[in-house]
């Protein structure tokens, strides 16, 4: 089982009609992401963490792309950029991987578009029915990581966070 926590605080607009999000930190395997300080609303955080799940769900499809790139043994610096570039810099995956059925930013492990996690960098690759990798950068010590994550409790994370903005 994963070890995680998630720690959210939301508030109402003074008029009552917004629900913002003021801080949202998850706490997954020692890795922290997102943000205190930074305010969202909280529609945006909730579709963003739809299209988060919805994209793991379109990973499946893919699944043998990922494997052939990611079961090499290769270090979690190289796969970051790996995704980096494909994400941020090419817009594509590099051609001598061959084709791959998503896109590159189908891989972003974080909430996109949303002020709260602008200033982290994670992706998430499903390999099986059942596993995944998470690759990021500990801001604690710098170092890449790469870690095996259940499928299910990845997304559990984040349909535990949901859950929190939308009470």
């Amino acid at each position: 089982m994963m070890k995680n926590h998630i720690d959210i605080s939301t508030r109402k607009s003074s008029d009552g009609r917004c629900i913002f999000v003021d801080r949202m930190l998850i706490f997954i395997e020692g890795l922290i992401f997102g943000g205190e300080d930074l305010a969202s609303l909280s529609g945006l955080m909730v579709g963003a963490i739809d299209d988060l799940i919805s994209n793991i769900e379109r990973q499946k499809n893919n699944i043998n792309f990922a494997k052939n790139i990611f079961d090499k043994n290769l270090s979690p610096v190289y796969f970051f950029q790996l995704l980096h570039n494909a994400c941020w810099v090419e817009g594509d995956w590099p051609k001598c991987f061959g084709d791959s059925a998503v896109a590159p930013d189908v891989y972003c492990a974080l909430p996109s578009g949303t002020e709260i996690f602008d200033a982290n960098e994670a992706y998430f690759v499903v390999v099986s029915s059942v596993e995944g990798i998470l690759f990021a950068k500990n801001n604690a010590d710098n170092d890449f990581v790469a870690l095996r994550i259940n499928v299910f409790d990845y997304v559990r994370v984040w349909e535990q966070a949901r859950a929190k903005i939308i009470l």
